[in-house]
């Protein structure tokens, strides 16, 4: 084999290998393969749903959870539910179109879902935290709740 051919083949595997790379890598214009606990979406039909309970008053209380910003990775909220259930209602703000985190442990089994942007999760002790990533494109409130005891945790407030 010459030599000509020999660069031709290794010119050609670089040009596979940056071509697999780009293909490959993890972006903002492609979700990332996550585990069973993890949502992506970009919901551009999400609709905001208010609350419908009476008692705000009693049961929101304003709280902002630990939220993490960095420049390549979204903002994060950590949402802790006590075995009892939440003693409030937790604020977490986000700007539209920001990717968002949204991280729940809680110290009793149950579905956890956000409104808007119907996304629905499994979690409890002994099982990993529910794990809530998208991009927020959508403006309003959302709430994030308990399925079976249909207990707010949450309320998601994505401004323009």
């Amino acid at each position: 084999m010459s030599n000509a051919w020999r660069a031709a083949i290794g010119l050609a595997a670089v040009v596979i290998v940056v071509g697999l790379f780009f293909l490959l890598r993890d972006d903002d214009s492609s979700p990332a393969a996550e585990t069973t606990t993890t949502a992506e979406t970009t919901a551009p039909n999400a609709t905001t749903e208010e609350t419908e309970t009476g008692s705000e008053e009693t049961t929101t209380e304003e709280t902002t959870t630990e939220e993490t910003t960095t420049e390549e990775g979204p903002t994060q909220f950590r949402v802790n539910v006590p075995p009892g259930g939440p003693s409030k209602v937790q604020r977490l703000n986000a700007t539209q179109d920001d990717r968002v985190e949204i991280v729940v442990t809680m110290g009793f089994h149950d579905d956890v879902h956000l409104h808007g942007y119907d996304l629905l999760l499994h979690t409890g002790p002994g099982l990993p935290p529910a794990r809530f990533a998208f991009r927020a494109t959508t403006p309003g409130r959302f709430e994030l709740e308990t399925e079976g005891t249909h207990q707010q945790i949450a309320e998601l407030r994505v401004s323009p």
